[in-house]
């Protein structure tokens, strides 16, 4: 056996292991020096002190289904600056401050995590080899793994706020967006930025709005938050006069290229910070520090027009983010509308219906009712004979049409009140209603014989002979009417 003196316990353990393997032809242990791998046992051994160290057997990590590229909704060949502007989206998205809708906050942590990973360049060179920023074959030294996600660092273990998203992406917290070494101090946001033009991106919000303000429409104040250009710079990150130089390092493409092992690889300038232009640091603009683009608040007026229905979205163009890495438009502002719903109304569309409780008297006998529409109170004919569940359609009557001309119509749906208790007038009348309606299908009684004549010379009636007849029914109705009428008048039920 070869000295161990020097590393005790990581040798003794070894020794026992190949004492004991001596004589079968399982295992081989390859002779190397131990000086290069000396972190094993934790000690220095003389460069002339040979050990054992058994062949590592390197294991596949179990690599996670989610992918972070996918998570960010961006391609596996992102620049850094497209990471960034597309966390930053989606954090003002899914911001546990800002959205308050369930999973959103799980939403954002694993965007979060997606981030520290893709943004850090050891970190996904890791990530796309292994699959996985765990250290691969178990070399300690390695991240924390994918869906290992241990808290915000930095933060507190609590969600970073907006100010310091912002603050993450664009640098700050005094000079710390600067960058020592290599020719000037690099900025951020001091890129060529005359050369590019983009877009900003989009934002959006939510509205709410009464469903009375619907319906005649309304104006609105709505805070929102966007990035916007630094006006004492005008988005250069420089000071007037002064001007940024191209990276001597990357020579303006900020990214740098490496050779290890036979493999190419890319990772973010260093002497630039991904910009590709560099900026002596007393022409820094000292309103942005050199970022180009502040946090700003902003409180606008939205017209929300008339008939506007839930679930509507507004747009409103150049009133998103100031573009971060080149002059450009802002994006628009995308307002979504949240109508409450009514008490009293149900909408479908640009139709309103309403329900209406008429009493039995009316539906049998006819009447009239105020009903409450949208565009005032109408006063409608309720026809005699009407039925439970009737629908009456006022035409032009409905809310106002967005999107076209006029208005949708208004639905009137008849309930029919029923007495629940009846006097025991009320209860003869209605009896009598019933004995009338039952006589009326029924086979018609032969007339009475009439009177024997007198010998007078009197000249027969002439008269209708269902007169008094018809006087004695309409005689009845009417008192059938009254005693209802009575009834409701006394027991009022309360309208829907």
């Amino acid at each position: 056996m070869f000295p161990c003196s020097r590393i005790p316990t990581y040798c003794n353990r070894l020794s026992k292991i190949v004492s004991s393997s001596q004589k079968s032809s399982l295992f081989k242990p390859t002779f190397l020096l131990a000086n290069h791998f000396s972190y094993l046992s934790g000690t220095t051994t003389h460069p002339g002190s040979p050990t054992y160290v058994s062949k590592r057997h390197f294991h596949p990590s179990n690599i996670s289904k989610d992918d972070l590229y996918e998570r960010l909704g961006v391609p596996k060949d992102a620049s850094t600056s497209e990471i960034k502007k597309k966390y930053y989206q989606l954090a003002k998205k899914y911001h546990p401050d800002v959205n308050k809708e369930p999973g959103a906050k799980e939403k954002f942590f694993k965007i979060q995590e997606a981030y520290d990973t893709l943004s850090d360049d050891n970190k996904r060179a890791q990530y796309d080899q292994f699959g996985t920023t765990e250290s691969a074959g178990g070399y300690p030294g390695g991240a924390g793994g994918q869906g290992g996600f241990s808290g915000f660092h930095g933060f507190g273990g609590t969600p970073p706020s907006m100010d310091e998203i912002f603050s993450q992406i664009f640098g700050g917290g005094g000079f710390g967006g600067f960058r020592a070494g290599g020719p000037g101090a690099g900025t951020r946001g001091a890129t060529n930025r005359g050369d590019f033009r983009s877009s900003g991106e989009d934002l959006t919000s939510t509205l709410h709005v009464s469903f009375e303000e619907a319906v005649t429409g309304v104006k609105k104040q709505v805070r929102i938050d966007p990035v916007l250009e630094c006006d004492t710079c005008s988005g250069t990150g420089v000071k007037k006069g002064a001007k940024s130089t191209k990276c001597s390092t990357c020579q303006g493409t900020g990214r740098q290229t490496f050779s290890m092992g036979g493999f190419h690889v890319q990772q973010t300038c260093g002497s630039c910070g991904g910009t590709g232009s560099t900026t002596r640091k007393e022409d820094v603009c000292g309103s942005c520090r050199g970022r180009g683009v502040v946090q700003g608040r902003e409180t606008i007026s939205v017209d929300v027009p008339a008939g506007v229905d839930d679930g509507m979205v507004i747009e409103m163009p150049n009133y998103g983010d100031a573009p971060i890495d080149g002059k450009g438009p802002r994006g628009s502002l995308y307002i979504k509308i949240r109508v409450d719903k009514s008490d009293k109304f149900t909408r479908k569309g640009s139709n309103i219906f309403y329900t209406a409780n008429v009493s039995l008297s009316q539906a049998l006998l006819g009447g009239e009712i105020t009903v409450p529409t949208v565009n005032g109170n109408v006063d409608v004919v309720i026809k005699p004979g009407t039925q439970p569940g009737d629908e009456l359609r006022l035409r032009g009557r409905g809310m106002k049409k967005v999107k076209g001309f006029g208005n949708g119509d208004f639905y009137l749906q008849i309930k029919v009140e029923i007495p629940k208790n009846l006097t025991s007038a009320q209860r003869s009348a209605a009896q009598a209603l019933s004995d009338a309606l039952e006589n009326k299908t029924s086979t018609p009684k032969p007339p009475p014989s009439p009177p024997p004549e007198s010998n007078s010379d009197t000249k027969p009636n002439d008269s209708n002979p269902d007169s008094s007849n018809k006087s004695t029914h309409e005689g009845f109705f009417k008192k059938f009417k009254d005693t209802l009428n009575s009834f409701h008048k006394d027991n009022p039920e309360k309208k829907e």
